[in-house]
């Protein structure tokens, strides 16, 4: 290539790949994309290609996500379709405005190379207008946007604090923006960007992949934890691997884990919110407390140490797949009785399945009991399942004897008693710190009656006494597992 080729070169480079736009623009900073930037980068292209029009970009603090989304998106789009109309929106005008005028001078910068400068007339930072008939438009999320129109929305870290994640307020005004003043503006066929950190599990994005969920917009979600916390990690990265060892490693990620505490890691970096507890159960019962490096005290789930004694598994059934049906529930627990608490949870699981199908899955039940034996050298091994003899619990236990399944029935003085006064015998194990929950079981995230989330923390810790109609599959199933492995001979 002669050098005099290079300009057009550099200027058709940019507007056919992001991924080079993006260099171009930090290299003088000494900046360049790393894995997850690049992942993200391919994500923001199919985007302006038309490919996705929802795209949720859920990533930690400090992963230079706000970076590529909202300040280096724009300007690219608005290099390859000129006359597009953009509003961005972040948790305050003035962070909107922030980013606005970020755009803004990015493109004074490198107009050249973007092909577009900025009208005379319309350069403020907050709202802007192209050379080539582009506009741009920032909000604060609540604030006015009637009289625009978008063919790009996007909403770059909705939630400023715990403090407003946790105000049921406030998550209803902000889903009331979205809905009836943000979604409102969106030309036919417009893109929106989701870009966040997550806090609550009812903030704006766990608001929209619960609609998804039950047939609302459809979004493609790109989830990068910390830490890889899943085998099929979107960047292939192995189990506690970091998401950006470059900036920050796992020594790094773990001085913070214990400097916040497990919940708000869960959320802020991992991007898996649980609830906090509530008026019966207390969460931090169950993990483990232990002085942060500044002095606080903060709560961590265990990682069993082996061998444990024995394997069980505690089963709630039901028939019905209507979304308003119970499900079927089984914990699977640890005995420890040589350990500082006696009963860990290992690991849990709901699903709404036809009685049918019940017969298939409770092989599945003994199988992974034998995996939790082996896993964690349990001196018994596996004491197979109990399960509540009521209903298709009934034809459950006989399709365990006819297969030759280790299933018993739990003892009818346990299931005979209501639920509240069930709660509140197995209160003080739990109080005495004698039930703990491993990592696994409390990291995990699962869908369920169109809702995702950890629905063993939601049941168990937001079961309020007296409350009719509340989920409650996984709370039996917990309330006879500790019951059976911690009481007396009749479970009290």
């Amino acid at each position: 290539m002669r050098d005099e080729d290079y300009p057009s070169f550099r200027k058709e480079a940019v507007r056919n790949s992001f991924e080079f736009w993006c260099n171009e623009a930090l290299s003088p900073l000494g900046f360049s994309p790393a894995r997850h930037h690049r992942l993200l980068i391919r994500e923001l292209e199919a985007v302006s290609d038309g490919d996705v029009d929802r795209l949720m970009v859920l990533m930690p603090p400090g992963s230079a996500k706000s970076t590529y989304v909202s300040e280096l998106f724009p300007p690219w789009l608005l290099s390859r379709k000129p006359r597009s109309t953009i509003i961005a929106a972040s948790h305050t005008g003035e962070l909107a405005e922030r980013f606005g005028r970020k755009v803004r001078n990015r493109i004074i910068e490198h107009g050249d190379l973007l092909g577009f400068g900025l009208a005379s007339d319309r350069k403020a930072a907050g709202q802007w207008e192209t050379s080539e008939g582009g506009e741009y438009f920032a909000a604060g999320v609540g604030g006015a946007v009637t009289g625009r129109r978008s063919d790009l929305g996007i909403i770059d870290d909705p939630v400023k604090s715990r403090e407003e994640a946790e105000s049921p307020t406030i998550r209803e005004k902000v889903w009331d923006w979205y809905r009836s003043d943000f979604y409102t503006r969106l030309k036919p066929g417009a893109a929106i960007v989701l870009v966040m950190t997550r806090w609550h599990e009812e903030d704006l994005g766990g608001k929209l992949l619960d609609e998804m969920s039950n047939g609302g917009d459809q979004w493609r979600v790109l989830k990068l934890p910390a830490l890889a916390n899943a085998a099929d990690d979107p960047l292939g990265r192995k189990i506690n691997e970091p998401l950006w060892p470059g900036w920050e490693g796992v020594e790094e990620l773990a001085r913070k884990r214990a400097a916040i505490g497990e919940r708000d890691f869960g959320a802020l970096f991992q991007q898996s919110p649980r609830p906090a507890g509530t008026s019966f159960f207390d969460v931090n019962n169950i993990l483990v407390a232990r002085p942060s490096n500044d002095g606080a005290v903060v709560y961590d789930p265990v990682d069993p140490v082996t061998p444990i004694d024995a394997v069980f598994a505690t089963i709630d059934t039901a028939v019905k797949t209507g979304s308003k049906n119970d499900g079927t529930a089984v914990i699977y627990w640890g005995i420890c009785k040589r350990s500082e608490y006696q009963l860990v949870l290992l690991d849990w699981d709901i699903v709404q399945i036809e009685g049918s199908l019940l017969e298939t899955w409770l092989p599945t039940v003994s199988q992974n009991l034998e995996g939790f034996a082996r896993q964690y050298k349990a001196r018994v091994g596996s004491l197979g399942s109990w399960i509540e003899d009521k209903a298709s619990g009934m034809i459950l236990l006989q399709q365990a004897a006819r297969r030759g399944l280790q299933a018993q029935p739990i003892d009818s003085k346990l299931t005979s008693v209501g639920k509240d006064e069930r709660c509140i015998s197995v209160s003080g194990y739990v109080q005495r710190q004698m039930v703990k929950i491993s990592r696994s079981a409390y990291d995990k995230v699962t869908n369920y009656k169109g809702k995702s989330g950890n629905h063993f923390l939601m049941q168990v810790f937001r079961f309020q006494i007296g409350v009719k109609d509340q989920s409650d599959d996984l709370l039996d199933c917990f309330t006879y597992g500790i019951a059976m492995a911690c009481g007396d001979a009749e479970g009290f």
